[in-house]
This record gives structure tokens, sequence and C-alpha cells, in this order.
């Protein structure tokens, strides 16, 4: 049996409500049969409740600590762990993906239609988002200052490119070295046959194209064919074409390193299927294979 005896606290001028707090009771457990004592302790209301206040506390870390540092927290409704906030992130990246290759369907069917229905001619179709205008003749005719720039080339000899040598000096094309513009797999060889005077190559996404020889930019433009296109003249009247890039890095009239970059692979132009680079060589107006003089793997 347990009683709760109480003894009234001296309080002087205290308020009520303070000396009601302080006081004092004994709790004492007595042998029911026997009525011996077997158990007291002495406590106020404000003991009482300190010791409330600190075992919720303490109860209320022990719960923080287990969420925080066991695998319980998976099991909260509403928490995202790392895991979950990457998978989130990644299927963030495949939904704007999505998106952007359905509007580019769109857009190219839209003129398709638009072709079919008379409305538009046949080569205005518009095959990514980026191509919202095709460049007519006008826009690839050239300018005040290009034709400056070729006229004062023309007077500093730009494209006799002997480099030192005699004008008379003419190398055959098996003398020369080339550096490969790109490494990566040929997927469509040279065929004079089929009207493919080049090869294409495909490599990495953003990977740098680089002159196969040192020479002079002759041309740095856009073609709805051909997308960003890249002319270097070279001795002995070679001439190298970049085609398909995504940036031209060079202007005309710059003048370039064997191996110096000069563009980025890209996928632009009407006649390609994904980014690579299709590179063409011609010596004396004639177009030679590429890969009788470099190595592209």
């Amino acid at each position: 049996m347990a009683k709760v005896v109480g003894s009234k606290a001296k309080g002087g001028g205290r308020p009520a409500w303070l000396r009601k707090l302080r006081s004092r009771y004994r709790v004492v457990m007595i042998d029911d049969t026997t009525f011996e004592e077997r158990f007291s302790v002495r406590l106020n209301r404000l003991n009482v409740l300190l010791v409330a206040i600190g075992a919720f506390t303490l109860h209320g870390l022990l719960v923080t600590a287990v969420i925080v540092l066991t695998p319980l927290k998976r099991y909260i409704p509403g928490y995202a762990d790392q895991e979950t906030k990457l998978n989130a992130y990644r299927s963030t990246l495949k939904a704007d993906s999505l998106e952007l290759q359905l509007r580019v369907r769109d857009l190219y069917l839209n003129n398709l239609r638009a072709v079919l229905r008379g409305e538009l001619p046949a080569d205005s179709a518009q095959l990514s988002v980026p191509l919202t205008t095709v460049p007519g003749a006008s826009d690839l005719a050239p300018g005040l200052r290009d034709s400056l720039l070729r006229s004062r080339l023309a007077q500093e000899e730009a494209y006799d490119l002997q480099e030192g040598r005699p004008a008379g000096a003419v190398r055959d094309l098996a003398g020369m070295i080339f550096f490969p513009p790109l490494r990566g797999v040929v997927t469509s060889t040279f065929d004079r046959t089929q009207g493919h005077f080049g090869i294409d190559i495909v490599s990495q996404a953003d990977a740098a194209v680089k002159a196969c020889q040192a020479g002079t930019v002759v041309f740095a433009g856009w073609t709805s064919n051909d997308g960003h296109v890249l002319q270097v003249q070279h001795t002995n009247d070679l001439v190298s074409v970049y085609k398909h890039n995504s940036v031209l890095l060079k202007q005309i009239g710059d003048r370039v390193k064997a191996g110096e970059a000069i563009a980025i692979v890209g996928n632009s132009g009407e006649l390609t299927t994904g980014p690579h680079l299709h590179l063409e060589l011609w010596h004396k107006g004639e177009p030679v294979d590429p890969q009788a003089y470099m190595v592209f793997k």
C-alpha cells in the first residue's frame, strides 16, 4: 500500500502558485499486512514537473536519433533519400529529352504537311529546332567585308602556300603527311559512282575537328544541306572540306596549323542522320579518298 503525506512549507511572501509547486509530499510504500514502511521518497510538484519535462525531452531525442541514424527513416511517408532524389533528377532529364524529340518530330511533320499541301517549297522543311529559316542566295552571297578580304588575300598570294619552297615546286600527295581530323569509326566510305565524294566519321559528341594540314580557311559558313561547313586551302592545290559541324572555330582568312582545332562535331544540315563529320579532300579539282592517306581509328 502506498500513501502520500503532504506538508506545508513556509512560503513567506511567495506567490500562492509557487508555494503550491514547492509544497512537499512524501510517497510511502507500507506493507498492507504488517504496516511496515518499505519505501519512501520526498518530492514536490516542481520536481515532478521537471522530471516529466526531462523524460519527454529524452524521448524526443531518442526518436530523432533512431530516425536520422537508422534505415527506418525510409519508411516515413514523404521522406526522400539521396537515391530517390537522383532517380527523380534522371527522370527529369529523360522527360526533357523526350519533350525535345517530340518538338522536333512535330516541327518536321508540320513542315512536311505544308510541303505536301503546296504551301511551302520542298527545301524549306526543318529537321531540327535550331533550323528556323533556310538561307537564300542573298544570305550566301559574299558581303563587302568578305570581298575586301578576298582581294587582300589575293594580293598577298595567300593561297600560294609553298611556305618557303620555290613557286614551281609541286609535291605528290603520296609524299604529304596528313593529320587525322577526327578519331572514330568510318560509317560511310568514299564512292565516286554514288556521288559520295568523302567519308563519314562517327566519334564522341562535341569532339574537336582538327585541320589535316596547315593552310588557310577559304570558306566558313552554313548551307541547308551540309549545315556548318569549313573549307581549308592547303599546298599543292589541295582543299579539305569539313561538313555538318555544330560550331565553327575559325573564320575566312584564318591561318591554321596541322592538328589545330577548327570546328566541333555536330549534326547540322538536312543531309545528316546523326552527329558525325563528313570529310572531303579535293586535289586540283578532283575528289580523292581520305582513307588512302589517313587512319581514323
